[in-house]
């Protein structure tokens, strides 16, 4: 994650004209009005997964918010500086009450609803601290009650789905691990030390650990209720084992950093500060971190995981060759206007569409999401008239995509296959 996050700000800057002198995008003038109707509809990506948490997960999720709320009374605290926090932090968690109403599934809900618990655990926990019945001590008490929690569950996780559906089995743990092991990773991490005064910092201390224990907690009501709906079921875990293993074995050669130079030389022109500079650092980056992490779960024996991040290493593996291809052939240079960005913006579009028509549906709409969220973050950045550089940072982000989502169909195939013998 550090990877990506640093490699995303190195692209960031060489995307920024005005920073990097390199770049010939400050010369060109852009249609304001052709950028704004860039900002489009998009295909919609069905739910990923075959099943949903219990409506009363949710339900739960939002009483967990009320009453941690209910008696913090902050007017007390006489440390401005301290009540303006737990104010902010208190009004998030309340907006939330009504932001998740309006989402489709309960998937989405109920990890919408995962960092407002934490948000209230803030407000409860500094309130506490600061009548004096809540200490770090205390805390970490509770984390060690909660990670025992979570340890537990995955422990005895068991790999069951309906016998004649591998695919549907996939999709459900694929989700349903992913909570648990963040909730676990999160609940153990203790280092939190963004505040000095002695309330604020328990309520850090607190909120991380409810944080954690709001994704195992969903995780053990998911699992429980997809469990449940099973008539008869099979152990997928030898499967599931022998499928990671195989893909991860074509991507453990990117789990180490790429070498930067290399990844955008070679070409007979300089790319640097264009958008195929920038595409090709991102979807390295990108490949890099998904191929480490596939190695890493396949070694700790989460493997439905490791089948979901070999997966997407895969896809942008092919992603970055057919990139390159394009761009040895001249592609994601300046563009003169915005039509080759909308040219390319269509062509993702138009990728996604025949990605989502993919067979099956469960598993192309992981992909698809993927390459959606970029659509996304280009609007965003439209709607927000936050793209400074717009023939660099539109068109990177288009091509990323498009590149994406027409590599996926192949991999999607391959790992239907594999999943289903």
């Amino acid at each position: 994650m550090l990877a990506a996050a640093g490699t995303a700000v190195t692209t960031a800057l060489a995307g920024c004209s005005g920073l990097n002198p390199l770049s010939s995008e400050s010369r060109v003038e852009y249609d304001d009005e052709a950028i704004a109707a860039l900002a489009g509809d998009l295909p919609e990506v069905p739910p990923l997964t075959p099943a949903q948490p219990p409506a009363d997960a949710v339900a739960a999720a939002r009483d967990r918010i009320r009453s941690l709320l209910e008696d913090a009374d902050l007017s007390e605290i006489p440390n401005e500086a301290v009540r303006r926090r737990l104010v902010r932090e208190r009004d998030y968690a309340r907006d939330s009450l009504e932001d998740d109403e309006t989402d489709d599934t309960r998937v989405g809900a109920l990890a919408g609803l995962t960092h407002p618990r934490s948000e209230a655990m803030f407000v409860h926990a500094g309130v506490q601290a600061f009548e004096g019945n809540l200490g770090p001590d205390d805390i970490e008490a509770r984390r060690q009650r909660h990670v025992e929690a979570a340890e537990s569950f995955l422990a005895d996780y068991a790999y069951v789905g309906p016998a004649d559906d591998p695919v549907a089995a996939f999709a459900a743990h694929a989700k349903i691990t992913d909570w648990g092991q963040t909730g676990a990773r999160i609940a153990r991490s203790s280092d939190y030390h963004e505040y000095e005064n002695t309330v604020l910092h328990t309520a850090e201390l607190a909120q991380g650990v409810e944080w954690g224990h709001a994704y195992a907690t969903d995780a053990r009501r998911f699992y429980d209720h997809y469990a449940g709906t099973l008539d008869a079921t099979h152990d997928y875990a030898e499967r599931f084992a022998r499928v990671a293993d195989d893909l991860v074995a074509d991507v453990e050669d990117h789990a180490t950093r790429p070498d930067w130079d290399d990844v955008t030389g070679g070409f007979d022109r300089n790319i640097e500060g264009t958008a195929a500079s920038e595409l090709l650092q991102e979807l390295a980056g990108a490949r890099w971190n998904a191929a480490d992490t596939a190695v890493e779960r396949r070694d700790d024996g989460h493997v439905a995981l490791a089948v979901g991040s070999a997966m997407r290493a895969l896809t942008l593996d092919r992603a970055f060759a057919d990139a390159t291809d394009a761009i040895a052939d001249g592609a994601y240079g300046v563009p003169e206007s915005t039509a080759p960005i909308a040219a390319e913006r269509e062509a993702a579009v138009e990728a996604l569409r025949t990605l989502l028509d993919t067979s099956p549906g469960l598993l192309a709409r992981r992909p698809a999401a993927y390459a959606h969220s970029h659509l996304q973050s280009a609007n965003r950045s439209i709607e927000q008239d936050s793209a400074s550089s717009p023939g660099h940072y539109l068109y990177s982000e288009y091509a990323n995509a498009h590149r994406y989502a027409a590599a996926a169909p192949p991999v999607v195939q391959r790992v239907a296959d594999a999943l289903g013998d």
